[in-house]
């Protein structure tokens, strides 16, 4: 068999790529181990950032009627509400997902598989990897059919993508090395029925000297996901229920609560690791198969999605024979670094939550409280927080493929995401997130007057330009005159520039072309 890339595993991240990649008519084989997609809810939160992902595919609207919105996330101790941030307010103006959004992995694993199926792809399910030979141009890959074993598949690929979570086996037979370690602390999750007097859309976490326990609300009545570290007193103990940990629940949170039903229970250990490479010749490590942490803050499944969304569009690039495989060298160089920044973000605050130390105990139980009420009542610090847990602030500056040539003094520069502008849509007012939604580059002139015509021929294809006025939006911004955005694929500014020329854009491109 045949194909231009090969997808190892079909979770969030595998399934994103696929979607991407038939975004872009690439040919693929996807596989998984697994009979059909996971049933466990697993990773709760999809962030904005995610949500614009969605947006941008047309399944947004999935997720907004099957999820739970959060509109509030509150600190308990004591039975106390110490601070609360409302992610509501805090994200308005920043993008048109303000809000956290619960909407369980099994749902994402579930949207993105049929949006693949619309495409007229399939998940090859019941196959597993066996081995894979890179080569010059291609990588050889056996596979094993679990419900055929006397069928011998070999797969010959340009490219080879791990999305085969934590314990992958292309990362193992890669030989690289998955640095890091294992907190001591075991957790906990348990998807109940629980009846209480909270608000369905406000999430709590509540610490105490022992543990911590966590309340997610999820789609349906009264549906919640608790999660929380296990106390000390059951270390050594292989064998533990849900039962066993209802008092120790209950009396962490102290407030009135009735667990109806259990839906789903797991214990289970965390770790923090990390590849050094994201890129090994001819295969990619994305997802889990890169970079695993704690579940603090809710990035995982976030970042693995977007992982997928960085690589698809610059193999489809390389593929097509629009630009040379220097490309795909950036995936590694933009997406490395924010897997180490998350690894110290989620170590930090989830050893700050659950930590044992009486000296951490005392500044989270007496210090913390005013700190967050003074921090949370300031309206730039909790758009600030807001930015860093939708991950909408991360930035490719540094990337290769982030230029720019401006003389006006703006708020963004080339590798931010897309700065997020109202603007009238077929007679409303809209952001211009809703103009994104192709399958190529989008060229936004600010004030300017382009077509196509001005577009070098190759080209034609992969770009498409938006003629923008420059209102009020772009105004605030800092931008005065004319102005020209490049917008990838992935939604982040290429090149940033006051002057555009047919030169400038064949030369962005022929940037990472190869040379002879």
């Amino acid at each position: 068999m045949h194909t231009q890339v090969i997808i190892i595993g079909a979770g969030p991240t595998g399934l994103m790529a696929a979607c991407q990649l038939a975004r872009f008519n690439i040919d693929f084989i996807i596989i998984d181990t697994k009979p059909a997609p996971t049933h466990e809810s697993r990773a709760m939160l999809v962030t904005a950032r995610s949500m614009e992902i969605y947006q941008q595919m047309g399944i947004v609207d999935a997720v907004l009627q099957q999820g739970e919105l959060i509109s509030k996330f509150a600190i308990y101790m004591n039975g106390r509400e110490k601070a609360t941030l409302k992610t509501a307010e805090a994200g308005d103006g920043l993008t048109d997902f303000p809000n956290l959004q619960a909407f369980e992995q099994f749902k994402n694993e579930e949207l993105l598989y049929e949006q693949l199926k619309t495409t007229g792809r399939d998940v090859l399910w019941r196959t597993s990897l066996l081995s894979f030979e890179q080569h010059e141009d291609f990588v050889l890959v056996n596979l094993y059919d679990k419900s055929d074993p006397f069928r011998k598949i070999v797969i010959k690929a340009s490219y080879l993508l791990a999305c085969d979570g934590a314990s992958s086996l292309v990362r193992q037979q890669l030989g690289l090395n998955f640095d890091g370690g294992t907190y001591q602390n075991k957790f906990f999750v348990a998807d109940v029925q629980l009846n209480w007097q909270q608000p369905v859309n406000k999430l709590i976490a509540s610490l105490s000297r022992t543990n911590f326990c966590a309340f997610f609300p999820m789609y349906g009545d009264n549906n919640y996901r608790i999660l929380g570290t296990l106390p000390e007193s059951f270390a050594g103990t292989d064998d533990v229920s849900f039962d066993d940990l209802k008092d120790v629940i209950i009396k962490n949170v102290k407030l009135p609560l009735n667990i109806e039903k259990l839906n789903w229970f797991s214990i289970y250990k965390l770790h923090h690791r990390c590849v050094d490479r994201f890129r090994v010749n001819r295969c990619f490590l994305l997802g889990d198969a890169a970079h695993i942490h704690s579940p603090a803050g809710g990035q995982g499944m976030n970042t693995g999605l977007q992982d997928a969304h960085n690589l698809a569009w610059k193999l489809a690039l390389v593929l097509k024979g629009i630009t040379g495989e220097k490309l795909i060298d950036t995936y590694h160089t933009e997406r490395y670094p924010f897997a180490q920044w998350l690894m110290k973000f989620t170590d930090n605050i989830f050893a700050f939550m659950t930590g044992r130390n009486r000296f951490i105990y005392l500044l989270r139980t007496y210090l913390m409280p005013y700190i967050l009420r003074l921090v949370l009542s300031t309206k730039w610090i909790t758009r600030r927080i807001f930015r860093v847990l939708s991950q909408i602030w991360y930035s490719y500056k540094k990337s290769p493929l982030s230029l720019q040539f401006i003389k006006q003094k703006l708020q963004f520069s080339a590798g931010d995401r897309c700065p997020y502008v109202m603007t009238e849509i077929d007679g409303k007012l809209q952001s211009i997130y809703n103009l994104l939604t192709e399958a190529k580059f989008h060229l936004l002139c600010i004030d300017g007057n382009w077509d196509s015509d001005h577009l070098p021929e190759l080209l034609k294809d992969y770009i498409k330009i938006v003629n923008l006025p420059l209102n009020e939006g772009w105004q605030k911004l800092g931008v005065k005159s004319n102005l020209y955005l490049l917008i990838r694929p992935d939604n982040y500014i290429g090149l940033l520039t006051d002057e555009i020329s047919p030169a400038l854009i064949t030369g962005y491109f022929d940037k990472f072309k190869n040379k002879d």
